[in-house]
């Protein structure tokens, strides 16, 4: 074609080769992000109250460009050191949910940095193991985290899986070293997704399960804030999320999806309030740290 810039000469196959193969993933992914938002949004509105469209077609978008963000740069959270922000105060360590890791947590630990809180730690593990086994490596993360800042306790912030990881722990350590549990889009009650899942912490997380039911009594070891989506897509009715019932306290925030809630500024301000507010003492006092890191590896 005349006036044609040809960027790549025939000269250079394999280099048209990786560029067609780079656009092809990069259409594939955007393509699954948006298939992956608009059937769980629509599976979500029958479990939830009805609100205009537009509103639905806002957050849709804004969970769209928080995935279309943060999922391709879920390698690099496996790469990345376990601290996530810098601080003098008490410790938190964050715990990712289902297929992911400590890189959805960026930004909520820069804006606890700049309250004055953390250092913050990012703990990875495997998503596919079992509960309980995620949640004893979560108390071996703690106990290395504990013994590394010379603190006697962390504070402990999860997203959507990881809040029954973190709540399983508080069930097994003896005693925790956890003084405030924040969970965010937890499904403590089960998800009402019947279609596939991997790995056993999946199928520990549908309703009605076993893994559910046996805990849905279970009161909270330490005070607990359970911060939830009126119009979670993934995490569905809200009260799939409360722990009231459990001894903990309830959040309510409207309309945000699952991923974009971790970033939302509603939900920065109630975790720093939480962490902060002197009259949410700590059910049990830590006992003093370790005087040297576990010998077992911490994730």
């Amino acid at each position: 074609m005349p006036g044609r810039v040809d960027l790549l000469p025939p000269q250079y196959p394999a280099l048209r080769l990786v560029l067609a193969l780079v656009v092809a993933s990069a259409a594939l992914f955007v393509t699954g992000v948006i298939a992956y938002v608009t059937g769980s949004f629509l599976l979500m509105r029958a479990h939830t109250e009805p609100r205009p469209w537009g509103v639905a077609l806002r957050e849709a978008a804004r969970e769209t460009f928080w995935t279309l963000l943060i999922q391709p740069l879920v390698p690099l959270g496996y790469l990345l050191g376990r601290r996530l922000a810098s601080g003098s105060g008490r410790p938190v360590v964050f715990v990712h949910g289902y297929t992911q890791n400590r890189i959805n947590f960026i930004g909520l630990a820069r804006a606890l940095q700049r309250a004055g809180l953390g250092p913050s730690f990012g703990f990875n593990y495997p998503w596919h193991l079992a509960i309980d086994d995620s949640a004893r490596r979560l108390g071996r993360f703690i106990e290395r985290v504990c013994a590394d800042t010379k603190s006697a306790a962390v504070d402990v912030v999860t997203h959507s899986m990881g809040g029954l990881v973190a709540l399983e722990h508080l069930h097994l350590a003896t005693p925790s070293r956890v003084r405030k549990l924040v969970t965010i889009a937890g499904p403590h009650g089960g998800v009402s997704w019947r279609g596939p899942v991997f790995g056993r912490a999946g199928a520990s997380m549908r309703r009605g399960c076993e893994f559910i039911v046996d805990r849905a009594g279970r009161q909270v070891a330490v005070p607990v804030l359970s911060i939830y989506s009126t119009h979670d897509n993934i995490v569905f009715p809200p009260t799939t999320s409360s722990l009231s019932t459990r001894g903990g306290k309830d959040a309510m925030v409207s309309t945000a999806g699952h991923l974009a809630i971790l970033f939302d500024p509603q939900v920065a301000r109630e975790v720093i309030a939480f962490l902060k507010d002197p009259e949410v003492q700590a059910i049990t006092e830590p006992s003093s740290p370790a005087v040297e890191a576990p010998s077992a590896p911490a994730a």
